[in-house]
């Protein structure tokens, strides 16, 4: 074998004896040990044909390319890779690197992967979406074949919960190159261009000497950066995805003069960028995320994680000490999340879900190495059924067979079925392309879906080239699946119907209306408002939108539209009952929709269970405010709750509002009819004879005074009952009263002939032994007409005002 000795090599022969023990192993190995290019053909001796999954499309490419060299053999033959839109491999390779859709196709496909003998997972910290996928497939096909072997690799992952997925395996642990790197971070929070803040680092790296790598989230932001860097007198290359081959081999390959290599985060793994002594990073990514509302997934700058700065760091160290210059604070970088959020917690499961339902699987109860959210999957199930491709139980129809079977998004599957039954799949194909991918003209503000039609046709000179090609890739792959699946295509003539009706299979919550004529404001059928140009018409399909945002605003634009007749629309007759806020009422109305767009409402009879059930949600939320229950139904409550806490043992129900609700909203519909209801009835209700029973001779609404006057006790639960009166009703009273068969002492609230509170005691006994003399002398000089006797004990009492004449 060609090439140096790399670090990895003094553990090849413990993961070949892993696999031999156990089938299975996890190899952890820091950056640029050559886990990559030097695990994957140690296995070539023990098995016939070894699969290697690679995120990305870059990295198949280049590492195939490395170990067809080290192992002296032509590119395409022993030695081979595949990925979207390229594959050089053959019915002779035995080593293939492939992307990780490929390798999921390929499980689903052939559950059992014959003829394969070990399959490498790369990378898997990253946790896509297809290598969680890949892995739980790859356990159920290891269950069912117990000689293929399973490698899964990665440079910062936490390798035990891995293990302990494939039922214990060994892990190995590979040793690095030992070249330190030296980080630096910024100082305090730099709020200037990133560009600008990028050019300076470059140029204080420049001037330490090697070749700088530098990581930022996108494509904009690279060409910016080479803008700022322009005059540096240095080769500045840039490193993407959508990058032409012969470019990214440009960037990856070590020239003889220093330079400056700007990079998404393609180079944070398996890539290897020769000469760097130095690494730029911004700590942004770009990671996709699905906006369910517009079907699409859409770019999000986010910031990466701990696991990733390492990484990236790391690319300093592969050829002796490095630098590393952070762009953000310690302070900052102590915030970072531990690792990568796994894709299936932000990616559209649609795809997915459809796979696993046509392998025979439940989604719900896959054996998922880390289960998606649920609301995920059923969201991923509701895109389905929208689509036409569920039964009522769940299975797959014929259609949803046929979706399954093209290799393409569920989504994209329908809309090049629909065309070509239509008649027009070249167009479908085409628009459905310009749908996924990016737009081909981001400064055309027409609007004009024909426009960008044409523009892949004969692109002009305002035509982005990496997006034109992508399209064309995406075009060519969609009606090459099409015409596997579905055979030759109907002869043309669809038209603008033809197209319009294939993208509304697709694509239903797209239709739009205008909200009103000439407004540049429109509502999609997925209830989404978007922004439109004014070339689109009244009714559209929005097909190019983008996403971005106006101050802490969101707003979707549509760049890219297609016009429909409003007699092509399938309308839905909708009878429901809903919640009307304002009147505090459940209402019943029969409208005509497209999705959320309303063409007409008019009032109907609400559905009486309905309408219950919206009335008890709605008092949920406010009991008090629903019920605006009465003074007298307020005591009972409490009367009800005190005696619940002091003699549990009776049983008796709890009488909060939120309690007797269901029962107080069944046959009724707004507030005002519960407002109606007898709540005092309802409560007692609630308790049978003896409770009843209780509760007057334990807990009772009032105590007569020695007066002989009846007061109403006031009752909190927690607290002892208050009873108020004046002084002069209670001469004679020599000991304070008690409820509850004497366990409860009442408090009495002692008032002045002005009703004020001149005393609050439980302790009556007291009051007119130690506080009565000096309460006496107070009042008796304020309210002279009014008895005070010296003698509280022996005095008449009364309900007077002032003493009666004789």
């Amino acid at each position: 074998m060609r090439g140096k000795t790399l670090p990895i090599d003094a553990v090849l022969d413990d993961v070949v004896g892993a696999l031999d023990l156990h089938g299975a192993v996890v190899v952890v190995a820091p950056p640029g040990s050559g886990k990559t290019t030097r695990i994957p053909p140690a296995l070539l001796p023990r098995w016939a044909r070894v699969l290697v999954l690679q995120p990305r499309r870059v990295a198949a490419r280049l590492a195939a390319r490395r170990v067809a060299w080290e192992l002296d053999v032509p590119l395409g033959g022993r030695v081979g890779y595949s990925v979207r839109h390229d594959r050089r491999a053959g019915p002779d390779t035995r080593l293939e690197f492939l992307t990780e859709g490929l390798l999921t196709r390929r499980l689903l496909e052939d559950p059992f992967l014959e003829g394969v003998g070990c399959v490498v997972l790369d990378e898997f910290h990253e946790r896509s979406l297809h290598a969680d996928l890949a892995l739980a497939l790859l356990r159920e096909a290891r269950e069912a074949r117990g000689d293929l072997g399973l490698v899964v690799m990665s440079a910062t992952m936490d390798p035990a919960p891995v293990a302990a997925f494939l039922g214990d395996c060994p892990i190995v642990r590979g040793e690095g190159r030992p070249f330190p790197v030296e980080v630096a971070w910024d100082a305090q929070p730099d709020d200037r261009p990133l560009s600008s803040r990028v050019a300076r680092a470059v140029h204080q790296e420049l001037e330490a000497g090697g070749d700088v790598l530098v990581f930022l989230p996108g494509v904009r932001e690279l060409e910016d950066t080479a803008d700022a860097l322009a005059g540096t007198g240095v080769p500045i290359h840039l490193l993407h995805g959508r990058l032409p081959l012969v470019d990214q081999e440009r960037a990856l390959t070590e020239g003889k003069v220093q330079r400056v290599v700007l990079a998404t985060n393609i180079a944070e793994t398996s890539v290897t960028v020769p000469g760097v002594r130095a690494v730029v990073d911004a700590g942004l990514a770009r990671v996709p995320r699905f906006d369910p509302a517009l079907g699409l997934q859409r770019l999000e700058t986010v910031r990466i994680s701990r696991a990733s700065a390492d990484q990236r760091a790391g690319r300093a160290g592969r050829l002796g000490p490095g630098r590393c210059r952070r762009l953000w604070t310690q302070a900052e970088d102590r915030r970072l999340r531990p690792a990568e959020e796994p894709e299936l917690v932000r990616a559209d499961l649609a795809g997915t879900v459809l796979q696993l339902l046509a392998w025979g699987a439940e989604p719900q109860a896959f054996r998922w190495f880390e289960p998606p959210p649920s609301a995920h999957l059923a969201q991923a199930l509701a895109t389905l059924d929208e689509l036409g491709a569920l039964r009522e139980d769940d299975g797959l129809t014929a259609l949803g067979q046929l979706l399954a079977a093209l290799p393409v998004a569920p989504r994209l599957g329908r809309v090049v079925a629909a065309g070509h039954r239509g008649g027009c799949l070249a167009l479908a194909a085409t628009a459905a392309a310009l749908a996924s991918e990016r737009d081909l003209r981001p400064d055309d503000d027409s609007g004009s879906l024909e426009v960008r039609l044409d523009e892949v046709a004969r692109p002009s000179r305002r035509v982005n080239r990496s997006a034109h090609a992508q399209v064309r890739a995406t075009r060519d792959q969609l009606v090459r699946a099409a015409e596997r699946v579905l055979g030759p295509p109907q002869v043309s003539g669809g038209g603008s119907r033809g197209l319009a009706t294939a993208l509304m299979a697709g694509f239903p919550g797209r239709i739009g209306r205008r909200r009103s004529p000439g407004d540049p404001r429109a509502l999609l059928a997925s209830g989404v408002g978007v922004v439109v140009p004014e070339g689109v018409g009244e009714w559209f399909v929005a097909v190019v939108i983008t996403a971005g945002r106006k101050g802490v605003r969101q707003v979707h634009r549509v760049r890219a539209a297609i016009d429909l007749d409003p007699d092509w629309l399938s309308v839905d007759r909708i009878q429901e009952t809903v919640w009307d806020p304002e009147a505090q009422a459940a209402r019943g109305r029969i409208e005509n929709r497209v999705g959320a767009i309303v063409l007409s409402t008019r009032t109907a009879a609400a559905a009486p269970d309905k309408a219950a059930a919206l009335l008890l949600q709605a008092a949920r939320a406010d009991p008090a405010r629903a019920l605006a229950p009465s003074k007298e139904a307020q005591e009972l409550q409490a009367r009800i709750a005190c005696l619940r806490q002091w003699r549990p043992e009776l049983g008796l129900p709890d009488p909060d509002w939120a309690a007797l609700l269901p029962g107080l909203c069944d046959g009724l519909r707004s507030f005002k009819d519960l407002h109606a209801r007898n709540l005092c009835a309802a409560l007692q209700g609630q308790l049978d004879w003896s409770q009843r029973q209780a509760l007057d001779t334990l807990a009772p609404a009032s105590l007569t005074l020695p007066s002989g006057t009846s007061r109403r006790l006031r009752y909190v639960p927690g607290e002892s009952p208050v009873l108020s009166a004046r002084i002069q009703q209670c001469f004679g009273w020599r000991t304070s009263p008690r409820v509850a068969e004497g366990q409860i002492p009442v408090v009495i609230e002692l008032l002045a002939p002005s009703q004020r509170p001149v005393q609050v005691t439980a302790d009556l006994k007291s009051f007119w032994t130690h506080t009565w003399p000096q309460v006496r002398k107070e009042l008796r000089g304020r309210y002279p007409r009014h008895p005070w006797p010296e003698d509280p004990w022996t005095a008449t009492p009364t309900d007077r005002a002032k003493p009666r004449k004789r």
